[in-house]
């Protein structure tokens, strides 16, 4: 069963995959002031610097960009000396609580547009930017954006780049296209002022607040519409270690959300698939977390080496098939180990609420530090010997667990 529903959902992305074009409504007149926020902390000054510079571009006749820092006074210090236009603040809690929800939350409070675009320090934006996202506002109450990796300096960004082009057009623009719900992205995310004070703002305390949001609005019967004529330019990790955390905030973030997420079943199909989505970090490893307890179990439970054949044979084959689908030209064996420790790790935690610490995506590169994936190691250590006790009365099995044993090691 594990395997029919991690490989279901490897094939519903695959389904989802189109590059049909979306037929948008023509531009028009400005909708209204729009307020720009972005949440930042342990930003570089260079990277906000150069934020200021292309939202300040923006052709919108009456728009306000609000940059929320939660930095010690000492590195806010740093970006004070930016210089600002006039239509921009630069504001510091002066007590961080609520994680980046909270600080999204607080920009709101000091904000006056009725449009409100969510944004991350490295986004980067034509200047038509605003014009666009009005323009969609005029036809849904709340819009996710689409992303574009730029700057692409080494394998892992290109790959990493790949993996973002196939996520917009899979999970955002085709399931837009079978009005499947959407949920945003909160790094290019815009919704009108009055449907954010409807639903009670965003969510503070939780990891993954664009999700959670995103479930919200499911709830409360607001249809998320998808511009994929608007572009978030963004970045991409530089190096494995950035981009494992990364992956695991992203699967604690959906378990800590999963008994909330499950109540969008009751919204009927459309709210199964959409309760899959937000579990999808820990739909795709939840195989590999049963063969590793029938591993432990083999000695009191008998297995047969039919059904581990069979469902490592359509784990496989959906991969492929999605591998096929994508048309990934860059392949790295470290991108699926990666994705396997991030996801079992991060989800676990997730779902126990452990404690967590966040951990700010670099944006400038910066010199390899030497990592020794402990997890990675660990999850990797476990099949080792769940291997080694299903060797003693299953041949297959145990081989099959000794060779995700050592592809987990792979990894940097």
């Amino acid at each position: 069963m594990s395997a029919i529903l991690s490989s279901s959902w490897i094939l519903l992305e695959t389904f989802y995959y189109t590059r049909s074009g979306i037929s948008y409504p023509a531009k028009g007149s400005a909708g209204g002031k729009a307020s720009i926020i972005v949440a930042i902390k342990e930003e570089d000054p260079s990277t906000i610097s150069e934020l200021v510079e292309n939202l300040s571009k923006l052709n919108y006749s009456d728009y306000e960009v609000i940059l929320v820092s939660d930095d010690s006074e000492e590195k806010f210090e740093r970006l004070k000396h930016i210089k600002l236009p006039v239509n921009f603040r630069l504001v510091r809690r002066d007590k961080p609580h609520g994680r980046k929800a909270g600080a999204l939350n607080y920009g709101v409070s000091l904000s006056s547009g009725e449009l409100l675009v969510f944004l991350d320090a490295e986004a980067r934006v034509d200047p038509d930017f605003l014009t666009k996202v009005s323009t969609h506002l005029r036809q849904a109450e709340a819009v996710a954006l689409r992303l574009k990796v730029r700057d692409l300096k080494n394998k892992l960004q290109v790959l990493y780049s790949g993996i973002t082009e196939f996520s917009m057009d899979s999970l955002f623009r085709g399931r837009y296209l079978r009005g499947l719900p959407i949920f945003p992205n909160g790094s290019a995310f815009a919704i009108k002022s009055s449907t954010l004070k409807r639903i009670g703002g965003w969510k503070e305390g939780v990891v993954a607040e664009d999700l959670e949001i995103g479930i919200r609005l499911f709830l409360n019967g607001v249809k998320v519409g998808y511009a994929d004529d608007v572009v978030v330019e963004t970045l991409a990790p530089y190096n494995w270690k950035d981009l494992f955390h990364q992956m695991k905030r992203w699967a604690y973030g959906s378990g800590q959300l999963l008994p909330y997420s499950l109540s969008m079943i009751s919204k009927g199909i459309k709210g199964i698939e959409g309760a899959m989505y937000a579990n999808q970090w820990g739909i795709y490893p939840v195989f590999f977390i049963m063969l590793l307890i029938a591993g432990f179990l083999s000695p009191i439970l008998s297995s047969s080496p039919i059904i581990w054949i069979s469902s490592m044979s359509l784990f496989l084959l959906s991969s492929l098939v999605f591998s096929l689908r994508s048309r990934t030209r860059e392949y790295d064996l470290r991108i699926p180990a990666l994705m396997i420790s991030a996801f079992l790790s991060g989800y676990f935690l997730g779902l126990f609420n452990a404690k967590f610490s966040w951990r700010v995506t670099p944006k400038v590169e910066r010199e390899q530090e030497l990592w020794i994936p402990l997890e990675p190691n660990v999850i990797s250590y476990l099949f080792l010997v769940s291997g080694i006790i299903t060797l003693k009365s299953y041949l297959i099995q145990g081989t099959i667990l000794f060779v995700i044993s050592i592809i987990l090691l792979i990894i940097p």
